[in-house]
């Protein structure tokens, strides 16, 4: 039964990839037989994800047509990492009030490894730990729709920017960015974390902005 569920949300995933990294260009038509065939699956699945794709807004389905790709504009971009910011720092709250004992520990040894591979300036390495203190983050909240909406936010943000999110000057900030949520953690201050992460991710935002303008 586990398989049957996961299944259309990994499909999602996928189709989602490819559809901004213009594997499916804006305009294309998807249809089940051939999608079926491509990720070597039954038109079930794929049915789920095309409805899935279509709520997101990165597909449409014409009548009498079937289902185009709209893709994702500059514009998109911009308004989903808004809506990122304020879920970022909503399950940053949740997580410092629910996170469990070995999440947060797991999220420490990410925090030390942070440190570490910050005097190394190793950026590659950062790049992981950045997204799985982020990912411990999101699993702490325990809150099912919140953790599946931010992985789909990471998916836009990551294949639709195709910049690097930050440079190697940068890394300081970012450390004492991630020590002030570490912090709230340890304290056990859910607002402070709140605050800490919605700063963190504003200041995200604009490195993303300079890099790009």
């Amino acid at each position: 039964m586990a398989v049957e569920h996961t299944l259309p949300a990994s499909l999602t995933a996928k189709i989602r990839e490819d559809i901004l990294k213009e594997v499916f260009p804006p305009a294309s038509k998807l249809t089940e037989k051939a999608l079926g065939l491509q990720y070597g699956v039954s038109r079930t699945p794929i049915r789920e994800a095309l409805r899935n794709l279509t709520a997101e807004g990165l597909v449409e389905w014409i009548p009498n047509r079937g289902v185009y790709v709209i893709g994702f504009s500059g514009g998109d971009v911009s308004d989903l990492f808004q809506l990122r910011r304020s879920c970022e720092a909503q399950a940053t709250r949740w997580a410092v009030e629910r996170i469990y004992k070995d999440e947060l520990d797991a999220l420490e040894e990410s925090y030390d490894f942070m440190l570490f591979y910050t005097k190394r300036g190793d950026m590659h390495k950062l790049r992981e730990l950045n997204a799985n203190f982020h990912r411990i983050i999101h699993e702490a909240s325990h809150n099912r729709m919140l953790i599946n909406t931010l992985a789909a936010y990471q998916d836009y943000w990551k294949y639709s920017t195709r910049i690097e999110p930050y440079r190697r000057e940068h890394l300081p900030d970012l450390f004492e960015e991630h020590t002030a949520i570490f912090e709230a953690f340890i304290n056990r201050d859910p607002e402070a974390g709140g605050k800490a992460m919605d700063t963190h991710m504003r200041h995200a935002g604009e490195r993303a902005s300079n890099l790009i303008g």
